[in-house]
């Protein structure tokens, strides 16, 4: 150590800016303590704080310099939390009370390593317990982006219902685990029309940057080139240019109608101009669930059209957090069915059955690429399921 200097000043964070001033952001705070001075016989006195700080951490011990790797990073450097926990090379406790002696930091450092392990082992101790044969189907239904409450309810079900010799067999497993996640997912099929004289209106919803665009041109080219419907598409996204150029063109090549609008008045418009067709198909702006005011302006765009069906489009790259917020978020504006997107990019997809165990909607399609009409498919239960309990890339689609 060098450079050991003693500061005192009226408050800790004055003393501290001492050290940081004179000694440098490296310094090492090794003791402090609150003091008293001035004043007779003990009163009158004033109340600064001191501060003994030095330069050199290279001489100090492992433990102790792990601590400074803390202080200089902001993460505990066994825990890996933030700073939270007060800096072991700090000198001082959480209270404040001065520690000086290296060896005794070396203790601290030790209980504190200690004190780690047994919060890994404890939290070891709460994962469930399964036979060694389900540990790694357990595993994988993890690594596939499964929420752990629904891991652990498929698996104790395989515990329940398969004889010993079967969980020693892992195609028995599986089969047996893509039929329960398969009877976990909820399924809508297809669009049907209505059969009134009216056609059948359908709103695709959904965050920013999923894929609504070209989803609807899919439906749309598979309606009218497929099925020889007549259709037509609305647009209320005029916050992008591109997409409603995008939406244009799409509209040129497979010979359908498009308006675009940009109020709930000429939305209705639109659709009483578009009665003659079987199915118009209703593109919104992307909205951040974030949004209220504008999850609020879309839910107004959707009581003037007053849509037979409400797809909530979700991108199935997106990790469960944001999209379980957004599911709860445009929950508010009404659902009734869901669509995933790019599962060509998905990492897992275990994500779909813990999004689907949360809303009330149903899924209905699902999309595996970017080409018009080709990559877009109905979501069927028993391929989504055969999708988690496989892993592995996304295969070619069924026909």
């Amino acid at each position: 150590m060098k450079n050991l200097k003693t500061f005192e000043a009226k408050t800790m964070a004055d003393a501290i800016a001492q050290v940081k001033r004179r000694l440098g952001r490296d310094a090492v705070i090794l003791h402090t303590r609150t003091l008293s001075k001035g004043g007779v016989f003990g009163f009158g006195g004033q109340s600064v704080v001191e501060v003994t700080a030095a330069t050199g951490d290279s001489q100090l011990p492992p433990a102790v310099r792990r601590g400074i790797v803390k202080k200089r990073t902001g993460k505990d450097p066994i825990t890996g939390g933030a700073d939270g926990v007060a800096m072991l090379a700090d000198g001082a406790s959480s209270r404040g009370a001065p520690v000086s002696d290296p060896d005794l930091l070396v203790e601290i450092g030790e209980l504190r390593s200690m004190i780690a392990d047994l919060v890994r082992d404890s939290r070891l101790r709460q994962l469930p317990t399964f036979p060694e044969e389900l540990l790694e189907t357990y595993t994988r239904l993890i690594q596939a982006d499964v929420a752990e409450d629904i891991a652990v309810q498929l698996v104790e079900q395989l515990r329940a219902d398969l004889e010993p010799g079967q969980l020693t067999d892992p195609q028995a497993v599986r089969e047996r685990l893509a039929r329960y996640v398969e009877s976990m997912l909820p399924v809508a099929g297809p669009i049907h029309l209505t059969k009134m004289a009216e056609p059948t209106i359908i709103a695709l919803i959904g965050p920013t940057g999923v894929g609504k665009t070209t989803t609807i041109a899919k439906l749309a080219a598979n309606f009218r080139l497929r099925e020889r419907k007549k259709v037509g598409l609305i647009t209320i996204d005029t916050y992008r240019i591109a997409a409603v150029d995008q939406l244009r063109t799409y509209a040129q090549i497979i010979d359908v109608p498009l308006e675009v609008v940009t109020t709930p008045s000429q939305l209705r418009d639109a659709v009483d101009a578009m009665r003659d067709c079987d199915v118009v198909l209703l593109d919104t702006a992307g909205r951040s669930q974030n949004d209220r005011i504008k999850l609020n302006e879309l839910k107004c765009f959707l009581d003037e059209a007053k849509p037979h069906e409400v797809h909530l489009v979700l991108s199935s790259a997106a990790n469960v957090r944001v999209l379980s917020e957004a599911i709860e978020r445009f929950g508010t504006v009404g659902i009734d069915r869901v669509i995933f997107t790019k599962l060509d990019e998905a990492a897992g997809f275990g994500a779909i059955l813990s999004c689907l165990s949360k809303v009330k909607a149903r899924l209905s399609y699902i999309t595996v690429g970017q080409d018009v009409p080709e990559d877009i498919e109905v979501g069927r239960g028993r391929r989504i399921a055969e999708l988690i309990v496989n892993g592995g890339r996304l295969a070619s689609c069924p026909e």
